[in-house]
Parts: C-alpha cells; sequence; structure tokens
C-alpha cells in the first residue's frame, strides 16, 4: 500500500474518518481522545467507537515519541 493509500484508509467507518485526518489533529495539537473526538468527530459514531482501540495507540506513540508507528496495534480495552 502507497504512502497516501495508507493516509487515505478509513479509521473511523460510521463517520468516514481517515487515517491523516486523525493524524493531523494529533499533529496540531490533540493531546487527548476527547480532543481527537472534538476536532474529528471520530469515536463518537453509532458503533460506540470502536475505532477508539486504534485511535489510542497512535496518540500515545506520537506523545512519546513524536512520530506515529507504521502499523498502529490496537488497544484492548477493559
Amino acid at each position: 500500500m502507497g504512502k497516501n493509500q495508507k493516509n487515505n484508509q478509513i479509521v473511523c467507518f460510521c463517520n468516514t474518518i481517515s487515517l491523516e485526518t486523525i493524524q493531523t489533529a494529533i499533529k496540531n495539537g490533540a493531546q487527548t481522545l476527547n480532543e481527537i473526538y472534538d476536532q474529528t468527530m471520530a469515536g463518537v459514531g453509532p458503533c460506540g467507537g470502536s475505532c477508539r482501540r486504534r485511535i489510542a495507540p497512535m496518540l500515545e506513540s506520537f506523545l512519546t515519541t513524536g512520530k506515529f508507528e507504521d502499523a498502529p496495534r490496537i488497544k484492548k480495552e477493559n
């Protein structure tokens, strides 16, 4: 998968939010999941936020290392 194709990958299917949109929100200062949701509407769809398991590790990686993992891992909810 090419870089542009990867960035256009949909993360939040309920609201059709791409990986690029979520990463942009994080780069622009979103430091919590709620801030990402407020900026993008990702994670607040009728499914109950199943994409949060994918968004949380992206945010954690960026806040810790300043970059995104190539293949974000799925964070299991308790």
